[in-house]
């Protein structure tokens, strides 16, 4: 998934692979993240199949900067990736609720606990979403060549990420409230 995001952006501009993990935590990264590191490999992948190419700058002082873009090949794998129709839904694998499913041997005070760090997680990944990307969007539109339905999809996206994370919120208040209603003294099962 992460060297199409990749040919994606570098069909719209192109990027230094520092420029990518920028746009991508600007953009899509609540939704897939990426380390710097996973995508200098990726670059290095889709340059080694023909799909981008690069081109070095030197600099004074400072790395040499490489530029990515995409080739005419790259475009042509890209947009038979988006053509694919979407026919299963993707597994959801979310470590916290495997633990969580588990948690059941520890004191409801102990669960709580937890729960409220994950709250708050949510809510500021939440808040993210809601504050500063619509920003990012419009500036990342206004900055490039884009048609009228992208900015309405990239804000869809970040639309999906901040629902998603007001219901993670929701679920861990209801939660909350039905471990609060145990009694604190009963020992923990085990």
């Amino acid at each position: 998934m992460l060297k199409f995001a990749l040919l994606g952006f570098l069909l719209r501009q192109s990027m230094t692979g520092y420029d990518l993990a920028t746009v991508i935590r600007n953009s899509i990264n609540f939704v897939w993240p990426a380390q710097l590191s996973q995508i200098y490999r990726t670059l290095a992948q889709l340059e080694d199949d023909g799909l981008v190419v690069s081109e070095v700058f030197p600099q004074q002082g400072r790395p040499d900067r490489r530029v990515y873009s995409a080739t005419e090949a790259g475009r042509e794998a890209f947009g038979s990736w988006l053509g694919e129709l979407v026919t299963e839904l993707d597994p959801i694998r979310v470590p916290f609720l495997v633990r969580f499913f588990f948690s059941g041997s520890r004191r409801p005070q102990e669960i709580v606990t937890q729960l409220r760090v994950m709250r708050d997680l949510h809510v500021r990944q939440r808040d993210r979403l809601a504050n500063e990307l619509p920003g990012y969007i419009a500036e990342f539109a206004a900055e490039n060549n884009v048609n009228e339905t992208d900015p309405v999809i990239w804000d869809s996206v970040r639309r999906a990420g901040e629902m998603n994370a007001q219901t993670w919120v929701d679920w861990i208040d209801e939660t909350i409230e039905r471990l609060e209603k145990l009694d604190e003294n009963s020992p923990p099962s085990t």
